[in-house]
């Protein structure tokens, strides 16, 4: 065995004219010339297949090998890159040596086994070097092999630690959870629908791992927030392991590296003054959308040139993009975004930084690998280069943050990211019971882009979700009711309500308020510095003052739709003090303007009348019978972010509002409520969907399943819109009630059916 027994699958790399020493086993050769150097692609794939599966490769090497170690360095903004890109060279670098004989010389050396005696290993003449018996120095991927090895990764660190075969795992996991937790080694996706027991699998792999004998430092877990890290640190004990969020491993690395600092708001906002001058707007933040677009770009990577292309509200952006960035850099601060974009810079620019780093990340646990945007994404496989011995959990089925550059590909494909990965199923729900399953099951076969799974319940009992049909402006009493029901049996934090968006819960929280039920602060005043919201509520004063206008509501409504007016004529307009005093000004313009002015008039009037049989006919009559949402439309034209509302879905609220309100003055009625102090006991869970992922309760009732919110109006993605509604109803432990409306319910529901 003068190579090394066949199940370490050690290779050799010899001069290009060179020949095998006549004992090396038979084995693939490849030659590698200074052409093979410009599209490396299929060398690394076929490379790193052989060393995944330990088989002997002979590689005539025809190329300086020095040169491969030159560190690789790239000066780029991040944005330029796709998910996978990779420095070829390093990875080459890597697969060459990392398991194969050095015999571009006189005689092979196996360079594992000299640096072991370096560290103070004695020479084995049965194996390679004597560790409580002969022990072969191994190279390859950190598989579970029949033999203690001392490994690479070990000897690098300095550390003579032996790794064990396979070390036993808990009884209690299924079969489908231990197959998982026992992963050989290499790249492993975990395919982890709701329920399955994910964060028990990545423990249980975490400690499968320390128990096997691989290092602390070479372990790095990245969990989905610091609740679900804090949860496996503790289940791992008191041990000093690295469980971290992304942002706090970007930003670990940045402050090592160049000592920042995390910018408050106030910062941040203030460097984008400086930068980007914009016009002050009552009740509105301008600069929103200039953030917005900052996180677009550094976290689904994308051209500040396209981003702002494909905006109106954004002028100058493009511009701004590299002088914001550079104003951080000259204040050693960064912002949440820069947390991960400085973090891929840094790898990118700093192969030491890179290297140290790789060295602590040679094994990932990736928690909630669905949510990974195109930077994430990036900035985990610089990490895991160049070996990738990545262990992703989570769902194609629960992708639902694609505003931000999130794919089901990342997962669908994931072999294309991470060479040679295995693929694990776990496909036991322990959470909800069968009939949710079944539904949900139903719900996702309509999508096409997907990994097609067999889903069963760990609940050999439990109704699917039941719908309660009731007209829009019943839903808040319906939910109500529902809701006194389950308190008889469950605490008020056994419950939770969920909805596409926030502001339709709004309702649902002022009539909780009012019969004392404890519960979240799901809406706040901030709601009514919202266009819609703020405009709706001005044309609502414009009607029920005709002889005493505001300046700022006329501005507001003029503004809503756009009447294409000159600016001179609107600040002309806005001083007028009554309806009569408008139509008088009106007539002194030009024909056309006068005529815009006289339909603004037409429609005051026409609301002045709804107004007058009650608010909900108001709110209905904007909402429906206006230009007004049409011009709301193309505000939410960007589309719609994490928990946001489109200022349509905020006119709905206002109009469900509008029946529960027994005041004589609704905006004071409102404000009021909005006002109430958050509850301080556990309460009733109120939230949008985005911001549940991971979590469950025995109770939840999905709110306005409809039409227009599943899917959502404005979302162009109705495979994402399903993912949403089967993240909802697959919260529930015991009981999932679905709300809509008899005539405008949503198609999902049938498909559940």
């Amino acid at each position: 065995m003068r190579f090394g027994p066949d199940e370490l699958g050690r290779g050799i790399v010899i001069p290009l004219l060179g020949e095998a020493p006549p004992d090396f086993p038979p084995a693939q050769t490849y030659d590698i010339e200074e052409t093979e150097l410009v599209q490396p692609d299929r060398l690394l794939a076929a490379l790193h297949k052989h060393w995944l599966r330990r088989e002997r490769v002979i590689i005539r090497l025809g190329v300086d090998k020095n040169h491969l170690k030159t560190p690789e360095r790239l000066e780029i903004e991040p944005y330029q890159l796709d998910p996978r890109f990779e420095f070829s060279q390093e990875r080459l670098h890597f697969l060459l040596w990392a398991n194969n004989y050095d015999a571009t010389g006189e005689e092979p050396i196996w360079w594992y086994h000299r640096l072991a005696l370096r560290l103070g290993a004695t020479s084995d003449d049965q194996a390679e070097v004597d560790l409580d018996g002969p022990r072969w120095c191994d190279g390859g991927p950190r598989t579970a092999l029949p033999f203690p090895v001392l490994h690479r990764e070990s000897i690098q660190k300095g550390s003579l630690t032996l790794t064990y075969p396979a070390a036993e795992v808990p009884a209690e996991l299924s079969p489908s959870q231990n197959r998982a937790v026992g992963h050989c080694g290499g790249g492993a996706r975990i395919l982890a629908p709701a329920g399955s027991g994910k964060t028990r699998v990545l423990t249980e792999r975490f400690r499968q791992l320390l128990d096997r004998g691989v290092e602390a430092s070479s372990i790095t877990a990245v969990a989905y927030n610091r609740r679900a890290a804090r949860e496996m640190q503790s289940r791992l004990g008191d041990r000093k392991l690295s469980i971290r969020t992304i942002h706090s491993l970007g930003y670990g690395l940045l402050r090592k590296a160049w000592k920042v600092e995390l910018a408050s708001n106030q910062q941040i906002r203030a460097i984008l003054k400086s930068l980007i001058q914009v016009a002050p707007q009552l009740n509105t933040d301008p600069y929103q959308p200039y953030l917005d677009a900052f996180q677009e770009v550094r976290q689904a990577l994308r051209d500040p040139k396209e981003v702002e292309a494909s905006r109106d509200d954004i002028p100058g952006f493009a511009e701004a993009f590299p002088r914001f960035r550079n104003k951080l850099k000259q204040r050693n601060l960064v912002d949440h975004d820069e947390q991960i974009y400085g973090a891929i810079e840094l790898l990118l620019t700093e192969p030491e930084v890179r290297t140290r780093a790789q060295s602590f990340c040679q094994h990932m646990l990736v928690d909630e690998f669905q949510d990974l945007t195109p930077a994430f994404l990036l900035l985990i496989r610089l990490l895991s280069s160049p070996a990738y011995q990545i262990f992703g959990v989570g769902d194609d089925d629960q992708v639902i943050y694609g505003y931000a550059g999130a794919t089901p590909d990342y997962l669908i494909d994931f072999s294309k990211y991470f060479p040679g990965a295995s693929t694990f199923m776990l496909e036991t729900n322990y959470r909800c019971p069968k009939g949710v399953v079944v539904a949900a099951s139903r719900l996702l076969q309509a999508n096409k882009r997907r990994v097609e799974k067999d889903i069963t319940a760990r609940q050999r009992e439990g109704d699917p979700p039941r719908l309660s049909l009731a007209r829009p402006e019943q839903w808040c009493a319906e939910a109500v009711r529902t809701l006194e029901e389950w308190l008889e049996i469950h605490p008020p934090n056994e419950i939770a309500v969920l909805s596409r968006v926030n502001a339709l819960l709004l309702p649902l929280q002022i009539a909780l308020t009012q019969k004392g039920l404890p519960h979240d602060k799901v809406v706040d005043l901030s709601i009514l510095q919202r266009t819609g919201v703020r405009t709706a509520l001005a044309y609502r004063r414009l009607c029920l003052n005709p002889d005493n206008l505001q300046s700022s509501d006329l501005a507001d409504a003029l503004r809503r739709p756009n009447r294409k007016l000159k600016r001179e004529y609107v600040d002309k307009a806005c001083q007028c003090r009554s309806r009569l005093d408008l139509q008088k000004y009106a007539a002194r313009l030009e024909e056309w303007a006068s005529s815009q002015l006289e339909e603004f008039l037409i429609d005051l009037a026409f609301l002045s009348r709804r107004l007058e049989k009650g608010e909900p006919s108001f709110f209905k009559a904007l909402r429906t019978e206006t230009e007004f949402a049409e011009a709301l439309d193309q505000l939410d034209s960007v589309g719609l972010g994490a928990a946001g509302s489109s200022h349509q879905d905020d006119l709905l609220a206002l109009e469900q509002l509008s029946h529960l309100c027994e005041e004589a003055d609704f905006e004071v009625w409102l404000t009021e409520n909005l006002q109430q102090p958050r509850s301080t006991e556990p309460g009733i869970r109120l939230s949008s969907v985005h911001r549940v992922k991971g979590l469950e309760w025995p109770c939840v009732l999905v709110y306005g399943v409809e039409n227009g919110l599943f899917p959502h109006r404005l979302s162009e993605d109705e495979e994402e819109e399903r993912r949403i509604l089967h993240v909802a109803i697959t919260r529930s432990k015991e009981c999932c009630v679905m709300l809509a409306s008899k005539n405008g319910a949503s198609p999902f529901l049938q498909e559940m059916a």
